[in-house]
């Protein structure tokens, strides 16, 4: 949208006006009305008044190529026109779009992504606002003959004329557009659109420095906020921020008059000379209410657009007059977007911030991948796991939770904090134990276990004797062990224990052994030492057994009878 350009006219007297109307005019107003100069001045407004034709377009053209621009030079000018957004040349609507933030996740080094992760859709939180062309007026203003002639008595007098002529339609239009602007603030207020600050009302006569000081803390503080992203000051409760040189301030004349100039070149950290054009002053009682003092937005507030501004004209033959109608199109509206914050002395908005403290936990559930809760896992199986905090407010999957896993043996069994629990193939443990604690409070844990089921394979460098049988190995944790090992002679009586399995043993078997060959009948756990074992090695191996288990046989230490 082009920026509507209002340039400042110097001074010119009625010839220079009569000439540069003459170089725009149509070729039989050229022919008939000649150049002016000094000496025939007289003659060429002769013609003129006398040629109804040239009179009207020479109106027309003074109006509506020079009126706009000296009137809008010696009217009043609305303020709050510098947030205008220029020309709206295409359409009757302005759309707003604010596009939310993406939710994150974490990422699993162990995981396969899959189609779904890399091909399916994520779409943010997006919401548009539709600002309309809501502004349609004109202004009539009616140039009679004799006041044209008028003009011409005076070297000037054209100039003067018009300046005259249009400053009432142009300042009753901007004087129109600041109301209807400043009635923003009103209905935004209505539609609880600001985030409410509580300040003392700075601007009342018994207000001391300790208000104003109070009110500019609140001031400084609020401006700091607002350049990180909230969703609370915006009415939309969109994830946005300011920039801080977008911040601008509308004040209430008391209000601006209580606070010092160079205090709050400080709140927006600011040389002293730019604040006039940071601050804009709207009288009190076009607020709306008598609580409001200030607001602190963006330059963005403001949706405020022309579509239409032009002249028009229509004469009047039987009267002798000419009507002109300064048309006036826009859009004036409010951004839901950007922050807005109003210091009142209302109650201040409250932002509630919930600690969420942990009051239990969840049981945990694990799922297989086709969604089905299950009670037992299979080796070389994926599962999920899902567990959570109970807090004051509902839950959600794996959220505020550390899960852990205890009594795997495979370095393959393990799961991730998104809840993916692998089970190895080579996993030695028959059930595993599956731990949810709370990151807010680890007093708070949640325990289930499950059984580990399936066939389980045996990588190098494990042991291939038993592989392929289907069967898990069971494990010996401490081996067997003989005693006594000292003072060891003929007739010592010698016993091995069992040791530590996992699982445990259904049952035993032993076997003696002198010099790693096997002594016959010698499969008890206690052995007598004969005189032919003196000097040898004797020692024993023990195999754990279990149904459902492949053996495992572990020899015991060494002793030597002297």
């Amino acid at each position: 949208m082009p920026d509507m350009q209002i340039r400042r006219v110097k001074p010119r007297d009625n010839i220079d006006v009569l000439n540069a109307m003459r170089n725009v005019a149509s070729p039989d107003y050229q022919r008939r009305i000649p150049h002016a100069t000094t000496a025939n001045i007289q003659d060429t407004i002769n013609n003129l008044m006398n040629y109804r034709p040239g009179r009207n377009e020479f109106v027309e053209a003074l109006i509506n190529q020079v009126g706009l621009i000296i009137a809008r030079n010696a009217s009043w000018s609305n303020p709050m026109a510098k947030f205008k957004r220029g020309l709206l040349e295409w359409g009757n609507t302005i759309e707003e779009i604010q596009i939310g933030l993406l939710k994150s996740y974490t990422y699993d080094h162990d995981r396969d992504y899959l189609e779904r992760d890399i091909f399916g859709q994520e779409r943010p939180n997006v919401q548009s606002n539709f600002h309309r062309v809501n502004r349609e007026e004109f202004y009539k203003i009616t140039v009679k003959d004799l006041d044209l002639k008028r003009a011409f008595l005076d070297p000037n007098g054209l100039q003067a004329f018009i300046t005259q002529l249009m400053e009432a339609p142009t300042t009753s239009d901007q004087w129109d557009e600041f109301l209807e602007m400043a009635s923003l603030f009103k209905e935004y207020k209505r539609k609880d659109g600001f985030f409410k600050v509580n300040v003392p009302d700075v601007g009342a006569i018994t207000s001391d420095a300790s208000a104003a000081k109070f009110a500019l803390r609140r001031l400084r503080e609020m401006s700091d906020t607002l350049t990180f992203i909230s969703e609370d000051y915006n009415a939309a409760h969109m994830p946005v921020a300011a920039k801080r040189d977008d911040l601008e301030l509308f004040v209430t004349p008391e209000f601006n008059a209580a606070i010092d100039v160079e205090a709050l070149a400080g709140a927006f950290n600011s040389e002293r000379a730019a604040i006039p054009y940071r601050t804009t002053v709207i009288p009190k009682k076009y607020w709306g209410n008598n609580a409001s003092q200030a607001v602190l937005t963006t330059k963005d507030f403001f949706v405020v657009a022309d579509q239409v501004f032009e002249t028009t004209s229509a004469p009047n033959p039987v009267g002798l007059y000419q009507n002109f109608f300064l048309h006036r199109w826009e859009v004036i509206s409010a951004s839901r977007f950007v922050p807005a914050i109003e210091f009142t002395t209302e109650p201040s908005t409250v932002i509630e911030i919930n600690d969420n403290p942990v009051t239990g936990m969840d049981k945990i559930t694990i799922v297989d991948t086709e969604g089905t809760p299950v009670t037992e896992v299979e080796r070389g199986n994926l599962y999920v796991v899902q567990g959570s905090a109970i807090a004051d407010s509902e839950g959600s999957l794996n959220e505020g939770v550390v899960l852990e896993i205890e009594g795997a043996d495979s370095v393959y069994t393990k799961i991730t904090q998104v809840g993916v629990l692998t089970v190895g193939l080579d996993e030695k443990a028959t059930t595993l134990d599956i731990v949810a604690t709370s990151t807010e409070d680890n007093d708070y844990t949640e325990r289930t276990t499950v059984d580990v089921v399936g066939d389980r394979a045996i990588f190098w460098p494990n042991s291939v004797d038993n592989a392929g049988d289907g069967q898990p190995d069971i494990e010996n944790v401490t081996a067997p062990a003989i005693t006594p090992t000292a003072n060891v002679t003929t007739g010592t009586v010698l016993t091995v224990s069992n040791g530590a399995w996992n699982p445990t043993p259904t049952s035993y078997t032993r076997q003696w052994f002198r010099d790693d060959a096997p002594i016959a009948g010698a499969t008890n756990a206690t052995y007598t030492v004969l005189a032919g074992d003196l000097t040898h090695n004797i020692t024993a191996k023990v195999t754990g057994v279990k149904t459902g288990y492949t053996n495992l046989e572990v020899e015991a230490n060494t002793v030597q009878p002297k």
